[in-house]
């Protein structure tokens, strides 16, 4: 079988941090099947790179080969059209890449514009096409009124669809798809990588103070991500735990007000900025920390939270989405979404409780990315006709 990975979610050299779990996933799938990897760039994300406009990049990483075409859509009102601008723009290179690389299946991670474009591809070439749900694509996209009809259509003409958690499941289903053809798959996590480890040392290395403890934020300062509802929350749990700092490691778009905001409150020496590390660096960050912390508005199934629990860390995270399926009173605990005093409560308990962490490594061990790439090969096999 040769399976063709269609998502705008994969890293590159410019940006190693992007979307690694699908990295993660197709690495696993590689060792099963002949695997290759499309992943488009809106072009307005190469102004300041025209070289990259003018041809397709190409990249093979541990035995993966990646291509990232520009696809000629339109950034903000024209998001509606782009499920059809990506598959004009990549039909030609697909082509391409068919004469070299027979694909028998398309699996699109990503809804839209990624798996429309996937869906009309399968039409041009024959090929059936899963598509693999990841969280923020259902919650948010799904619900926007001129994107549900296409995201709908996509995913009723899927052969079949993967869902990070059962709460994702639901939403499919309510979209109309049929239930058997749904199938939930929580993601794995790298146990090698985020092992358990000695929390002195590890802060020691990165240069952080042994006398303190330390919540931990490892992801990108969206909305979504509730970053701004943690920083509120720090307000409130600076007086129940005179001795417990945030870092918050990352970037994104709330930075700059996340910064004033934390002025503002006169937290300046309870919460420091780290910046985006290096992915190879994330298992040092999280055996630092006392207690990670994630406060979404929605998710689907984190990749953070499995490398947080396989590292001996517990979390405090929002009961929504896939979360309560990966969360229980034995390795974290569960807030009402938005709420900082809630969160900042759920930290302090978190803070003062004494936890196992061989303990906590043990909720998670049974999902190892060996596991999660047997069960891809086996869906998309019984996808082929």
């Amino acid at each position: 079988m040769k399976a063709l990975l269609l998502s705008n979610l994969y890293p590159s050299k410019r940006e190693p941090t992007r979307g690694v779990f699908n990295q993660q996933v197709f690495g696993a799938l590689s060792a099963l099947c002949d695997v290759r990897v499309v992943s488009p760039r809106p072009w307005w994300t190469r102004l300041k790179l025209p070289q990259e406009l003018l041809t397709i990049p190409q990249e093979t990483a541990n035995g993966v080969t990646a291509s990232y075409p520009s696809f000629w859509g339109m950034p903000g009102f024209g998001v509606r059209f782009n499920g059809k601008a990506m598959h004009a723009s990549l039909l030609p290179h697909l082509k391409q890449i068919r004469r070299e690389f027979p694909f028998d299946i398309i699996l699109a991670a990503w809804v839209y514009p990624d798996a429309y474009a996937a869906v009309r591809l399968g039409q041009d070439f024959g090929c059936p096409v899963v598509t693999n749900l990841m969280g923020s694509d259902i919650n948010d996209l799904a619900t926007r009124p001129e994107l549900k009809e296409q995201i709908q259509w996509a995913l009723q003409q899927s052969q079949h669809v993967i869902a990070v958690s059962e709460a994702l499941r639901d939403r499919v289903v309510g979209l109309g798809v049929a239930p058997e053809r749904v199938t939930v798959q929580h993601n794995g996590v790298n146990g090698e990588r985020f092992a358990l480890g000695e929390r002195d040392q590890a802060r020691a290395e990165l240069g952080l103070p042994l006398d303190r403890k330390l919540i931990v934020y490892i992801g990108n300062f969206f909305p979504v991500k509730g970053t701004d509802i943690l920083v509120e929350a720090m307000a409130h749990l600076a007086k129940r735990s005179p001795d417990a700092d945030l870092l918050l490691v990352g970037s994104g778009e709330l930075e700059e007000s996340l910064r004033a905001r934390v002025q503002a409150l006169a937290l300046e020496s309870r919460v420091r900025f780290c910046g985006r590390q290096p992915h190879a660096q994330i298992p040092l960050w999280m055996r630092a920390g006392d207690v990670f912390c994630l406060p979404s508005r929605n998710e689907g199934c984190p990749n953070v939270i499995l490398e947080a629990l396989a590292s001996g860390r517990p979390v405090v995270a929002s009961h929504v989405g896939g979360i309560p399926e990966l969360l229980h009173a034995d390795n974290g605990i569960l807030v009402p979404v938005a709420n900082p005093e809630a969160l900042a409560q759920g930290l302090h308990e978190a803070l003062e409780r004494t936890w196992s962490p061989a303990a906590l490594r043990q909720t998670v061990e049974y999902l190892s990315w060996e596991d999660v790439g047997q069960a891809y090969h086996k869906i998309l096999r019984e996808a082929l006709p």
